[in-house]
This record gives C-alpha cells, structure tokens and sequence, in this order.
C-alpha cells in the first residue's frame, strides 16, 4: 500500500458496537432515531426548524481578532477602500480611524473548520451616532485559519481566495460572451475582495469577500420552503450549480495547477504515474488524522484506548478504499471538494442558488466526490437527533419535493450530458501543454456508472468527513474549535464511523464492472 500505514489485524467493523441507520423511504417507526418525525404536510415542514437552519446566524466573537490591526490593514486595499468610503467626495483619503470607528465585528455561528466573521462597516462612526453619511452601511464577510492547524495544507485558504478570483473571471467571460443559453453555466459564488498572508495582522492567514444575504438551509428538508415545488425546484438548481462547477474549463482560468492530475492506466487497467484523485486523498487524510491524533495525546490526560479504537478503524476503512481506488471511474475537473446544501445561498423568496460557500477543500478530482457528498444527507439521521448537522435518513420524501438519491444521480448526469453536447459544438480554449487531455476534462456523467460506483464514493466520503470530525475533536481537546457546536460534532465521530462500514457493507465497490455503459449486475 506504500503510504498507506499497516494496522493491527482487527475487523474494523467489531471495533466499534453496531448501528442502524436508517435509509431514505424506509418507514422511520423501524429505527433508533425514530422517536421525532418533523411532519411535512403540504410541503411544509414543523415551524420549530426554521430557526435552527439559519445559516447566517451570528454571534458575539469567540475566537478573538484585533480590529484596529484589521482597520490598519483594509484602509490599504484599494478593493476595500472603494467599498467603504466615497472617494470621490473632497474630505480627502480615509483613515484607519475612521475605519475602525465604523466596524463592528460579528462570528458567524454555523462552520467548524476556518473561523467566519461577518464585518460591518456603519454608515456613521460609533463616536458620532447622530452625523450624516450618504454611504450606506456595508457588510463583507472575513475568513482566516484557526490558530492552530494539524497539517501545513490544512485550511488552504489561498487556495480557497484563487478558486474565487478565477471563477469571477469564468463568469464574466459568460456574461462577456452573449448569447441566450438553454442553461444557465455560471458559478454563483460570492465575490472575492482582498487577501492577506501576512499572519501578523489577526494572527492568522485570512481573506475578505462579498456578503451574500439569502437562506442557508443548515437543515436539507428546507423547511422555509413555501411549497413542494418550490424544494423541487431548489434542488434542482443545487444539482445544476454542481453540474457547472464540474463543467468549468478550468485551463483557460488559471487553474491549471490547483490540483493534481489523474493517474494514466495501462493495459492491465492499473495506474502507472500519478494516483487518481481517490488515492492522493487518502495519502493525505491518513498523515492528517495521523498528525491530529499526536495533538489530541497531547491535549489531554484522559486514557486513549478510544480514540486508538477510532484511529485504527479508520486505517482499516482507508485500506479498503485504496483496494479500488485505481479502478474507479476517476473522472477529472474542478471540485468544489464540500458540496453540500449548507454550503449554498439560496435566494431570499426564490429557489435558486445565489453562492457556494467554502471552496477550502476544492481541488482538480474526481466530480463523483462532489456527487456523493451532496448524497450524504440520506443517510444522516434528521437534525432532531442531535448530530449537529441534519440529513434524510428514515424520513418519507413524498409529497416534500425532495428529490430521491436516484433522482439526485440521473438529474446530475442529466445536466453533465447537456453540458457535453454544448461542448461539442463549440470551439475549447486551448490547453496548455501540462495540461491533461481535452477528453478527460469534458467526459460526460453516465448515470450506470454513477449508481454501480455509488456505494463507493459514499463511503470515501464519509470516511473523509470522518477525518474532518476528528479534526473538530482535535480542535476542540484544544480549545481552537471555531463553531459554538464544535464540541457537539467532535463526538459523532464513532456513530459516523460505524455509518462508513454500514455504507461500505451495503453498497459495495462493483466487481464486475464492464466499461461506462456495462455491467453484468445492476
């Protein structure tokens, strides 16, 4: 396995006690998490959860940052500076005075990973309520890196601020071309204002984008959605949205060395060069779990035989994800790397995506990933359990406009043949020389291959998000977790690993897979 660290010969599974997840359609009165069932009649959901999904929710600071060192900094970026003030007026250039009796600082109370702060620039200064400003009050949204990290490539927030600067081009070459398209191909993403390295001004890396107001559902049964064809409508949207980000032609916007470049195969079908997406990704998530188990040993003096019980379950799981990880469909473009209906704005009265939120994990891969972390929710157990995050699993989806995961698979594949065929008809940027074959990069979604390899991109996932987890539990052991519920979801970590084998166990990688149209067993 070369990287991939040996384990003690235990079955992964009978490390951790057994769990009964339930499936989507599957009557709820049949599971554990069954005690509460939020009715959906009409299309509506119980009023009690539309205040736990606001997204946008904000708090007082709970992770501190030096607001004059901020205001010294912003009144120098000139993206900033046009927004804030009018520069046009004869009370010449702004200081950071001014500025800074102005701000006020909120942190956004949903988000586990880079701590996120909602910046407001008033229309008049704290010292001097009652002046006039023609200005209106302006509000951006700051993100930096916790003060502590367990890998040097953790919390890429530069690499988050550069999907951002090339997907602003990307949209406005769209917007620059013309022309009615049956499909609306944009990225709806915030728009990116300044970027700061220089860790001495909060403490930290950190960057300034636009605020997007409209309606995170941090509960996927959206439960503020006015009817069952307006939730049909959003998710539909959410697909498209995806469908584009996996369609962008990521040479001819400067992302050509965002990520990685997929494995060649030779006659016996293996990888011969570069690992595919899937295998980069365990290499790496295995020296990040490695690393924050080291933290966690040396946050606290409370005995280890359950977090050693985790480490090695999770060392079990990855072994068997590398097993098929050369012979899985490792399609290849743009990721958003956390795709997921939290991660969207949706328009304040109108079912349509208005941004996708934190692109820290994005990456050049496989866009199956994005697909099944969006088809996660499924199998989650609905927020009521007290995950801290909400999903589907057990509930009826009729009559809610939720789409089925099946549905889910055949619309993406659906937008991903339509984009293909647009493709086709027109003429591609060239590619640069290092850049891989323009047929990798516009192959088409096949909705047999989506299905039959389904089980095993959900079950990469989940064990991915379990590596998240035991980041937050890190974090938390710490005390740098960045969410007000950090130390809620670092315990979920041993029912999300028993969840992983469940998947794994049911939804097996195929073994007689014949080609993207064939397969022996459906």
């Amino acid at each position: 396995l070369g990287t991939i660290p040996t384990v003690l010969p235990i079955p992964a599974p009978h490390l951790l006690p057994p769990l009964d997840i339930p499936r989507a359609g599957q009557p709820i009165r049949d599971h554990p998490f069954a005690y509460l069932k939020t009715k959906m009649s009409n299309g509506s959901a119980n009023s009690n959860s539309s205040t736990i999904s606001d997204g946008q929710r904000t708090t007082s600071i709970r992770n501190s940052i030096d607001a004059s060192s901020l205001a010294s900094w912003m009144i120098h970026q000139p993206a900033l500076i046009d927004l804030f003030f009018d520069t046009n007026s004869n009370n010449g250039p702004p200081d950071k005075s001014q500025l800074e009796d102005r701000l006020e600082i909120r942190q956004f109370g949903f988000g586990q990973s880079n701590p996120t702060y909602l910046l407001t620039i008033k229309s008049t200064p704290k010292s001097d309520p009652g002046s006039i400003n023609n200005k209106k009050s302006i509000q951006v949204v700051l993100r930096r890196k916790p003060n502590k990290v367990a890998h040097p490539t953790s919390h890429a927030l530069h690499r988050e601020y550069r999907v951002l600067e090339s997907l602003t081009k990307y949209n406005l070459q769209l917007a620059e071309s013309g022309g009615a398209n049956a499909i609306d191909k944009s990225v709806p993403i915030p728009h990116p204002y300044a970027y700061c390295k220089d860790e001495s001004i909060i403490g930290a890396e950190f960057y300034i984008m636009e605020y997007v107001k409209g309606r995170i559902f941090v509960d996927p049964r959206m439960p503020s959605m006015e009817n069952e064809e307006e939730r049909a409508e959003a998710y539909r949207d959410a697909i498209r949205v995806m469908a584009n980000i996996h369609n962008v032609p990521w040479w001819s916007i400067g992302l050509e060395k965002h990520g990685g470049r997929p494995g060649k195969k030779s006659d016996d079908g293996k990888n011969t060069n570069n690992p595919t997406y899937i295998e980069r990704q365990l290499q790496r998530l295995l020296q990040v779990t490695s690393r924050q188990s080291e933290l966690m040993k040396s946050n606290t003096d409370k005995p280890q035989e359950d977090n050693e019980k985790l480490e090695q379950s999770l060392h079990q799981m990855a072994k068997k994800l590398h097993e098929h990880a050369t012979d899985c469909p490792n399609a290849f473009g743009l990721l958003h790397g956390d795709y997921k209906i939290d991660n969207l704005i949706f328009h304040p009265t109108k079912p349509k995506v208005m941004a996708v939120l934190d692109w820290e994990l994005s990456t050049m891969g496989d866009g199956y990933c994005d697909l099944a972390n969006l088809c996660m929710m499924y199998f989650m157990p609905e927020i009521e359990k007290g995950w801290g995050v909400a999903g589907l699993g057990g509930m009826d989806l009729n009559g809610t406009g939720i789409p089925t995961r099946n549905d889910v698979l055949s619309t993406y594949c659906e937008y991903s043949q339509h984009h293909y065929q647009t493709l086709k008809q027109k003429q591609l940027p060239p590619l640069s020389p290092s850049s891989v074959s323009q047929s990798l990069t516009i192959r088409p979604a096949n909705f047999n291959e989506a299905k039959a390899w389904a089980g095993f991109y959900l079950s990469f996932l989940f064990f991915k998000n379990c590596v998240i987890v035991h980041g937050v539990a890190q974090r938390a052991s710490s005390g740098v977790a960045s969410s007000e519920m950090a130390h809620r979801v670092a315990k979920l970590l041993p029912e999300m690993m028993r969840l992983t084998w469940k998947i794994w166990d049911e939804y097996p990688p195929p073994t007689d897979y014949l080609g993207r149209d064939g397969y022996s067993k459906l």
